[in-house]
Parts: C-alpha cells; sequence; structure tokens
C-alpha cells in the first residue's frame, strides 16, 4: 500500500511538472516565431528600399546622360548644373546602397561594377572641353554614337541584376520563415496535445488518491464494511466501490482451526469406547 501511495504521489509530482515544461517550451516557440516574423518583416521593408534606390538610381543617371548630352551639344552652363545636381544624387544613391547592402557580397561587387561604369562612361570634365573645338567634337559624336546607349543598357542591366537578387533573398528568407512557422505550430499542437493528455492523467490520479484517502468503516464483529449505508461484505466492497474481482481463499490459521474445530467433533464421548 506504501508503496502504491509513493507511485501514486511520484506520477502526481510528473502529472505537474510536464505541463509547466510544455508551457516554457511554448512560450519559447512563441517567442522565436516573433523573432522571426520581426526579421522577415525588417527584409522586407529591407528589400524595398533597396529596390526604390535602384529605381532612383536609374532615374538619376537618365537624368545625367540627357544633361551630359545637352551640355555637350549646347555648352550651357544650365545643362552642367543640372547634370552635376543629378551625378550628386547618384553618388548619394549608391552610397546608401553600399551602406545597405554591407552583409551581401554580390551585390557589393554589382555597385562597384556600376560604379566603375558611371566614371568611366558618363564623367564629364568641362575643362577639357573649353578652348577645344576638337575636343568637344569629338566628345559630342561619341556621346551621340551607340555607344552612349550601349552604357545606360549596360548601366541598366546591372540595375536589374541587384533588384532580381534582392527579390531572390527575400524569396528564400519568406520561405524560411514560413517553414518555421509551420514547425512552429506543429510543435505547439502537440505541445497542447501532451499537455491535455497530461492533465487528464492527472485528475484520474487525484481522483484514485480521493478515494484511497477515504475512510473506510469496518465491523469489528463480522468484518463488514460499511458502503453507501449499508454491510456489505469486504469482497462486495472491494467490487464495487474499485471494480476489483476477488477470489477467495483459506488462510493458515482458518485451515488449522477448522481442523480442530472438526477433530473435537469427531472425538467419542468419555466412557464410550472408539468405534
Amino acid at each position: 500500500m506504501k508503496f502504491m501511495q509513493r507511485t501514486n504521489k511520484v506520477l502526481f509530482f510528473i502529472g505537474l511538472s510536464l505541463p509547466l515544461i510544455a508551457l516554457v517550451v511554448m512560450s519559447w516557440s512563441v517567442h522565436k516565431t516573433s523573432g522571426q516574423f520581426q526579421e522577415s518583416f525588417y527584409q522586407v521593408a529591407h528589400t524595398y528600399k533597396v529596390m526604390n534606390l535602384v529605381q532612383q538610381t536609374q532615374l538619376h543617371l537618365q537624368d545625367a546622360e540627357t544633361e551630359r548630352r545637352g551640355y555637350l551639344l549646347t555648352s550651357s552652363d544650365d545643362y552642367l548644373a543640372s547634370y552635376g545636381r543629378a551625378m550628386s544624387s547618384v553618388r548619394n544613391n549608391l552610397d546608401q546602397l553600399m551602406e545597405l547592402s554591407r552583409k551581401n557580397v554580390g551585390q557589393q561587387t554589382n555597385i562597384t561594377k556600376l560604379q566603375e561604369l558611371i566614371v568611366t562612361r558618363l564623367g564629364l570634365d568641362p575643362g577639357k572641353l573649353d578652348g577645344s573645338t576638337t575636343n568637344l567634337h569629338d566628345a559630342l559624336a561619341i556621346a551621340l554614337t551607340d555607344q552612349g546607349r550601349n552604357t545606360m543598357q549596360q548601366i541598366g542591366r546591372i540595375l536589374f541584376r541587384m533588384g532580381q537578387e534582392e527579390e531572390y533573398s527575400l524569396g528564400l528568407s519568406q520561405q524560411q520563415t514560413e517553414n518555421n512557422a509551420m514547425s512552429s505550430q506543429v510543435t505547439s499542437v502537440v505541445l497542447i496535445g501532451a499537455v491535455a493528455m497530461v492533465l487528464m492523467f492527472s485528475i484520474i490520479i487525484l481522483l484514485r488518491l480521493e478515494k484511497l484517502q477515504q475512510v473506510v468503516t469496518v465491523c469489528a464483529w463480522t468484518g463488514q464494511v460499511k458502503f453507501e449505508g449499508q454491510w456489505v461484505r469486504l469482497d462486495e466492497y472491494l467490487q464495487q466501490r474499485f471494480g476489483l474481482s476477488v477470489s477467495h481463499g483459506l488462510s493458515r490459521e482458518a485451515a488449522d482451526k477448522l481442523t480442530a474445530e472438526l477433530k473435537e467433533h469427531n472425538r467419542p464421548p468419555a466412557g464410550h469406547p472408539p468405534g
């Protein structure tokens, strides 16, 4: 009986500890999932910011190429000032892209190539053009040929590749987030099921402990048990209360007593010969 009580207590404490452990695991899982969603949100915002800067850079480069061409055609200072503003915006955009992509080696390479291409193909030094009609016509001829269009096409391809890489990185991040969220949901469902089973198991143990702790009234004379207002035999009580099947036997003490009674009963009276 003591062993059963000790076992029930151990099971009871296990039943209380398991829901607490499951609660801690679920809290950690929710915290982890929340962090993953925040990271995904940051990645989405980062991607849109990079793509917006890529589009702005392309527009500013087109403005710079247009103003450069206008200056070469007219030698007007207005075109030169507009060209300077456009190139300043381009440099500012590239600096921001370089900062946003400092952890992306591929994007850093694209930005470096873009900077080299801009310096080589879109650079403009008015000092080299002043007073030199030959240089002016040479520069004008180069600007109005297909080389200028090819330059913008090369710049466009680099910018397009930068946008594609950002979209690919975003897709991977979102896929990883979805997989982690699905895994977290499955884990939560399993933990909830485990907690429900443990709680049911704990309730069953509590009911059993409550039954075992109740005081049982036993008749000191007949050995019967008082159950629901009636006196019943012990085997009937065990069967009705706990559903136990009871078998009957004869103890050593009872057997010796019964044997003695039979011998006493079969002993001949005094004064009569045996048989």
